[in-house]
């Protein structure tokens, strides 16, 4: 237990495997071997351990909370939100429970439900900036950036170098016209992403944008390049390659085909694909590029509109 208590879980695991190739008794020795794969993102190893534990320790509600973040990053949101759910009937009391509710809600598309895990959260660890971060982003997608912008400060206030705080805040100070403060932050952001080698994309495309608006293309193709190298993400090369159709239709295709392929949710990359491909007199594939645009459109509205219904009283 020495390696595990001391952060080390890879020590940790061979320690805990030499015991149970001994055959030494010991509970709870699923439930750590299940924390320590889960913090290396072994997701359906630890799920194993813990689906074990819980057999055996089913009124601790750790093991139902470490089992329901296995569930959730493994993208089996209905096991998930079952195990948290009995995590917070044994344990009312754990903001964490109640905020991975939330993450698990988000996921399923009940926005009204994650808000309202979410405002619980809060009211039990109000300090908590992954909350407070959270409830932003859930009024921001909803378009009230007013009081997005509050949890966003509320975020910052609690943890100063947060950067994606900083990124969104700085997109909310975009919708309320204030320009200036939005480039502050998003610079802030970018400095901040890289100082702690988590460059972060948001960062990136948002600052590019604002970049775009004022005249400054070469600034902001330089941008979004280096962020196509250390931060890749679908958005950012949807606006890659729409800067890029003018001057290398070529290089746009193969940009936007990348941004597809990392998420084909995204209705804007099959718009711009779909007039590349159809002035390089690929009709067929334009046609459906533009059919997929259309789809991924509509599932856009749909999610707006669901995210927008969020009842905001707690």
């Amino acid at each position: 237990m020495n390696a595990y208590r001391a952060g080390n879980c890879a020590a940790a695991l061979e320690e805990f495997q030499a015991s149970e190739k001994a055959a030494e008794p010991g509970a709870e020795r699923a439930f750590y071997q299940g924390v320590c794969l889960a913090k290396r993102s072994d997701w359906n190893a630890a799920a194993t351990y813990l689906v074990s534990y819980t057999a055996v320790r089913p009124e601790d509600p750790r093991g139902w909370y470490w089992l329901a973040q296995c569930r959730l990053y493994s993208r089996d949101f209905e096991r998930a939100k079952r195990e948290i759910e009995q995590a917070i009937n044994l344990d009312a009391s754990s903001a964490d429970s109640y905020r991975t509710l939330g993450e698990i809600q988000l996921e399923r598309k009940d926005h009204d439900a994650a808000y309202r895990a979410w405002i619980k959260a809060n009211q039990l660890a109000p300090e908590d900036p992954r909350t407070t971060y959270y409830l932003g982003r859930l009024f921001f997608e909803a378009d009230f950036p007013n009081e997005a912008a509050a949890w966003f400060r509320q975020t910052l206030k609690a943890a100063p170098h947060h950067f994606a705080a900083m990124t969104y805040l700085g997109m909310c100070a975009e919708r309320l016209d204030m320009g200036k403060t939005a480039t502050d932050l998003y610079v802030a952001a970018i400095r901040e992403s890289k100082e702690q080698k988590t460059p972060y994309s948001w960062a990136f495309l948002s600052y590019a944008k604002v970049l775009r608006q004022t005249g400054r293309d070469p600034e902001a193709l330089a941008l979004l390049t280096e962020g196509e190298q250390v931060c890749p993400e679908a958005h950012l090369l949807t606006a890659l390659g729409q800067l890029l159709a003018s001057s290398n239709p070529a290089q746009a295709i193969a940009v936007l085909r990348h941004a597809i392929a990392m998420d084909p949710t995204i209705p804007d990359a099959h718009y711009r694909l779909s007039m590349l491909l159809r002035k390089d007199g690929q009709a067929a594939e334009a046609q459906s590029e533009m059919q997929k645009f259309q789809e991924a459109k509509a599932a856009e509205e749909r999610s707006k509109t669901s995210v927008q219904a969020i009842r905001r009283q707690p």
